[in-house]
């Protein structure tokens, strides 16, 4: 064995410290309070942020600036639109027709309504803005036989003027049936319009009665002017178409005051009182079938009294009581 050296010797190792267990504080229970109640804490509201009063008002005259310049980029386009669209050859009146009497010269007096412009802006010819109202009062004032007019639009570059005659109800033919004169046509609320095709009241051709009055207006040029009692004149016609089916052959009318007096074709004259035809039909309606009217011998027959005929013959005068 080899011998042991003096560096051979063998240490011991020193022993592990032993850790010492740390002492642990021992704490002195104290005599407890009883508890108190929990406070629940109040959660704070976070203010709103407060806009000043200058902001708002700095947003309010914002809006309002911006709503004006809308409004007005809005006009201001629509503006442009109407210019356009008034202005478009494509609807502007290039044709003029008419229909009714007098169409050639109605078509002349539309084509010089539609010239010009109107207060130098917009062209009077325009589809969107025809002077319908100047067209419609041009016709009816160098036209009195023409008592409507009506302008419509006969595609996007022609209109249509159509014009309305008036209705004859009877025919004036002076102020005296003892001086005869040319005939005009009247309508039914007492308007002279023009002259009859008849002409003068000696022509016996005439389907309308013959009336004899005066005139609210100028003799000698009596178109346009009214005539007297013209409200009589409705209830006059229709006793004429009663007397008519009584075989009295009416065909003029006078008129004095409160009296109207027809006359037939023989000659004889029928006098009644004005406001009373509906009496004066039925007077006539139980004496004219026993009268032969036809033959002229009556002279005339006075309807003026209620319940009584008074009428003369050629030779003798007869009163009749109903």
């Amino acid at each position: 064995m080899l011998a042991k050296k003096s560096w051979d010797v063998e240490r011991k190792s020193s022993p592990k410290p032993v850790p010492q267990q740390e002492s642990i504080p021992v704490r002195k229970e104290r005599a407890t309070r009883p508890a108190k109640p929990a406070r629940v804490k109040k959660t704070k509201r976070i203010p709103k942020p407060v806009l000043s009063k200058e902001s708002l008002k700095v947003r309010r005259a914002r809006a309002r600036r911006m709503f004006f310049i809308f409004v007005s980029v809005l006009v201001l386009l629509c503006i442009a639109g109407l210019f356009y669209v008034s202005w478009s050859p494509a609807l502007r009146v290039q044709e003029v027709r008419a229909e009714g009497p007098h169409a050639h010269e109605i078509i002349s007096e539309t084509k010089e309504q539609l010239k010009g412009t109107h207060a130098f802006i917009l062209p009077r010819n325009s589809l969107f803005f025809l002077p319908v109202s100047n067209i419609r009062e041009s016709v009816l004032k160098m036209h009195p036989d023409i008592v409507a007019v009506a302008v419509h639009s006969s595609g996007l570059q022609g209109i249509t003027v159509v014009a309305s005659p008036r209705s004859t109800a009877y025919l004036w033919c002076g102020v005296l049936r003892s001086v005869p004169g040319e005939c005009y046509n009247v309508d039914t609320s007492g308007l002279i319009f023009g002259k009859s095709e008849t002409n003068t009241a000696s022509s016996t051709q005439s389907q309308y009665l013959k009336v004899y009055n005066s005139v609210e207006g100028s003799v000698e040029d009596p178109v346009r002017a009214y005539v007297s009692y013209a409200s009589a004149f409705p209830n006059a016609l229709r006793l004429a178409k009663v007397l008519k089916t009584l075989q009295a052959n009416i065909t003029e009318l006078t008129i004095e005051n409160d009296e109207a007096s027809f006359y037939t074709a023989q000659g004889t004259r029928i006098t009644y009182v004005i406001g009373n035809e509906d009496a004066t039909a039925t007077l006539a309606a139980s004496v004219f079938p026993t009268l032969n009217l036809q033959q002229g011998s009556v002279e005339y027959i006075d309807l003026r009294f209620e319940g009584k005929v008074y009428l003369r013959r050629q030779q003798t005068t007869v009163v009749e009581e109903q």
